[in-house]
C-alpha cells in the first residue's frame, strides 16, 4: 500500500446532509479532521483515506449513530464510483463486471481490497479497509455499497445467501438488516458478502453492448491493479487472504499468477520479501483489531494465522515493545 493511500472526495457524498440530520455541523467534523469545509463538492479530488476513515468514527460517535455509515452508503449508487462505474458497467456478465471493478478500484479508493473467492458453488465478496485505527464505519460503507452494486447488476430481486461483517454486534439491527434484505451475521473473521456462484455468469442487467468497445479503449489508457508493482499487488491479496488462513507463499504466488521461486525474485527487486510484507500486513490487521473489535487474543491469534494467544503475543511485543493488552489500553485512553 502506498505510505498514504487516497479516496476520491466520492466518498463523502452525502456526508453533510446526514450529519445534520443528526444536528451536528458537517463543516466544523470536517475542518475538525483536517479536510477543506467543501471537501464534498469536487467529486474527484483526493482526499487521503485514514482521515475519511477517522471521520466517519468520530461522526457516527458524536451522532449516536452505530449505522452512520450503512445510511451514508444508502445515499449512493454505481455512479459514486466514478471512472470505476464506466469500466465496469457494460460488462456482459457480473463475474466480468466484478473483475474490472476489483482491478480498477484503486482508481476511487486506493486503501480499499476487494476479493473474489468461489467454494463448493459459494462466491464470497470480502472487503477490507486498509490503515491505522478502527475503520468499523468505512468498512460497512464499503460491504454496503457492494451490495447495492450487485442488486443494481443482478436486479432487485436478487438476494445475498449471507452478510458478513467484523464488527460486533448493533444495539439495534433492524436497519442492517433493511438495507441488507435479509439476515446479518456480526462478530465475523472477514466482511463481505456470500452469494450463489451461479450468479456470477448471470447476464448484466446494466450491460449496453453498442458502448463496450469504448469502454475497453478507455480501460486500456488507465492503470489497473496490474500496473501497480508486484509487492502492493501482494499486500493486497494478503489483507483479502488473511481472514481464510490462506496466507502461505505458494497459495499467494499462484493468484499473482507466477511460481513462488519468480514472485521472490521480483520482491527481492522491489527490496522486500513475501514474509516481510506478510508481517506488516498482520500487524496492520492486529492493531485494527485491537483498536476497533473487542475481541481477545486468543481469537486474533487465530485469525492471524499464529498457532496460539502466546505466540500473538510475543510476535507483537517484539515488534511493538509492548504487549497486545498495553497497546489497546493505550488506543483507549
Amino acid at each position: 500500500m502506498r505510505q498514504n493511500p487516497t479516496v476520491r472526495a466520492a466518498a463523502l457524498t452525502g456526508f453533510s446532509a446526514l450529519a445534520r440530520s443528526y444536528g451536528l455541523d458537517p463543516a466544523a467534523l470536517l475542518r475538525g479532521v483536517g479536510l477543506p469545509a467543501d471537501a464534498e463538492i469536487e467529486a474527484d479530488r483526493r482526499l487521503p483515506a485514514s482521515t475519511i476513515n477517522r471521520l466517519l468514527e468520530q461522526t457516527a460517535d458524536l451522532a449516536g449513530a452505530e449505522d452512520f455509515g450503512l445510511r451514508l452508503a444508502e445515499l449512493r449508487g454505481f455512479s459514486n464510483l466514478g471512472p470505476v462505474t464506466l469500466l465496469a458497467r457494460d460488462e456482459p456478465d457480473i463475474r466480468s463486471a466484478l473483475s474490472i471493478f476489483t482491478s480498477y478500484l484503486p482508481l476511487h479508493n486506493e486503501a480499499l481490497t476487494i476479493d473474489l473467492a468461489e467454494h463448493d458453488g459459494l462466491a464470497i465478496l470480502s472487503c477490507v479497509v486498509a490503515g491505522e485505527g478502527s475503520r468499523v464505519q468505512a468498512t460497512d460503507v464499503a460491504v454496503a455499497m457492494l451490495h447495492r452494486i450487485l442488486r443494481q447488476l443482478l436486479g432487485l430481486g436478487w438476494h445475498a445467501q449471507g452478510i458478513y461483517l467484523e464488527r460486533q454486534r448493533p444495539v439495534r439491527v433492524g436497519q442492517f438488516e433493511r438495507a441488507f434484505s435479509g439476515r446479518v451475521h456480526f462478530a465475523q473473521d472477514f466482511s463481505g458478502i456470500a452469494f450463489a456462484s451461479a450468479d456470477l455468469d448471470r447476464p448484466n442487467l446494466l450491460a449496453e453492448a453498442a458502448l463496450r468497445p469504448y469502454t475497453v479503449q478507455l480501460r486500456a489508457s488507465l492503470p489497473g491493479l496490474a500496473d501497480l508493482p508486484l509487492a502492493e499487488r501482494t499486500r493486497r491479496l494478503l489483507r483479502a487472504m488473511l481472514a481464510g488462513r490462506r496466507c502461505t507463499a505458494p497459495l499467494v504466488a499462484e493468484r499473482l499468477g507466477l511460481s513462488r521461486r519468480t514472485m521472490e525474485r521480483r520482491l527481492a527487486a522491489e527490496g522486500t520479501t513475501f514474509h516481510a510484507l506478510l508481517d506488516e500486513v498482520r500487524g496492520e490487521v492486529a492493531r485494527g483489531q485491537l483498536a476497533g473489535t473487542r475481541r481477545g487474543n486468543a481469537e486474533i491469534a487465530d485469525l492471524l494465522g499464529f498457532a496460539s494467544s502466546a505466540a500473538f503475543t510475543a510476535w507483537f511485543t517484539a515488534r511493538h515493545g509492548q504487549s497486545p493488552q498495553v497497546w489497546r489500553r493505550g488506543q483507549l485512553a
